[in-house]
């Protein structure tokens, strides 16, 4: 007879099941630690061993059952100003970048001034802003972006300068066009560096859409916050608070999913088949 544990089938079956849990674990395990912590957030409520500006798990639960359409109503204006917010930072760190790419000298002004714009607190800007383009769209929009600059600039910056040097002159000396040396070389080096600053951006451009809709708005999540705190209604603030965490992970688990389907190029072939291509 023969043993079906050592048979190829069983051994294929057992890589598959281990690539499965391997797959999974980056997921089951945060899922784990959450459910623990709201178990034991839940009884320490009970307990009384919470002030009562912490609401239980259960109460903010039956908020969001309670308050949903409410949470949208708010949580779509946020999401259209970060969005709208988050391209256009990318579309001026894009010009920026490439100047200080392109005109060495200039590198040092642009990070220069790109650190000075980030060492202006956002909170102390935001009355400027209002009060000088208003409380539109325009300086939501404009709040929004301050916050999500300088990530995007450094890590494009430092992408488009991590070049492999061995690369470059094997490109010079395969005659290779200036357009074949960005998408073939430059580029790739320089994608997993523009996805650490778009990684970073995402949420920041949130909590700059958050910080304007104090300063004036009619909705919003930070709206939405500002009249439960007044109300003293304590799980909707937090339900804000959360649904305002949970959008900024997703809006990093997104550009993370994005940098995973982009930043896959195949290294399988040549280096000249590819600049021929």
């Amino acid at each position: 007879m023969t043993n079906n544990a050592n048979t190829p089938a069983s051994g294929q079956k057992r890589g598959l099941n281990s690539v499965a849990w391997q797959r999974l674990l980056p997921v089951l395990f945060p899922a784990t630690i959450l459910i623990v912590l709201g178990i034991v957030w839940e009884f320490a409520h009970r307990a009384g061993a919470l002030p009562i500006t912490v609401p239980s798990p259960a109460q903010i639960s039956k908020a969001a059952l309670e308050d949903g359409p409410l949470l949208w109503h708010h949580a779509r204006p946020t999401l259209l100003i970060a969005l709208g917010a988050y391209v256009i930072a990318a579309a001026i760190v894009s010009f920026f970048s490439a100047m200080a790419t392109l005109f060495r000298q200039a590198e040092g002004t642009v990070l220069g001034v790109g650190l000075a714009i980030d060492s202006i607190p956002i909170i102390a800007l935001t009355p400027i802003v209002m009060i000088w383009l208003g409380s539109g769209v325009g300086s939501k929009l404009t709040i929004a972006t301050v916050p999500a600059l300088f990530p995007l600039l450094v890590g494009a910056i430092q992408g488009l300068k991590a070049v492999d040097r061995g690369g470059a002159e094997l490109f010079h000396v395969l005659s290779a066009s200036p357009w074949q040396r960005f998408r073939k070389l430059a580029l790739p080096s320089a994608l997993p560096f523009i996805f650490s600053g778009l990684k970073i951006a995402a949420p920041l451009a949130i909590l700059g859409a958050l910080i304007a809709e104090w300063a004036g708005a009619d909705r919003g999540l930070g709206v939405m916050m500002i009249y439960a705190m007044f109300a003293f209604n304590v799980p909707q603030l937090w339900l804000a608070i959360l649904a305002t965490c949970a959008t900024a992970v997703i809006a990093y688990g997104c550009v993370a999913l994005a940098e995973r389907l982009i930043v896959n190029w195949d290294t399988g072939g040549t280096l000249t088949d590819e600049i021929d291509t």
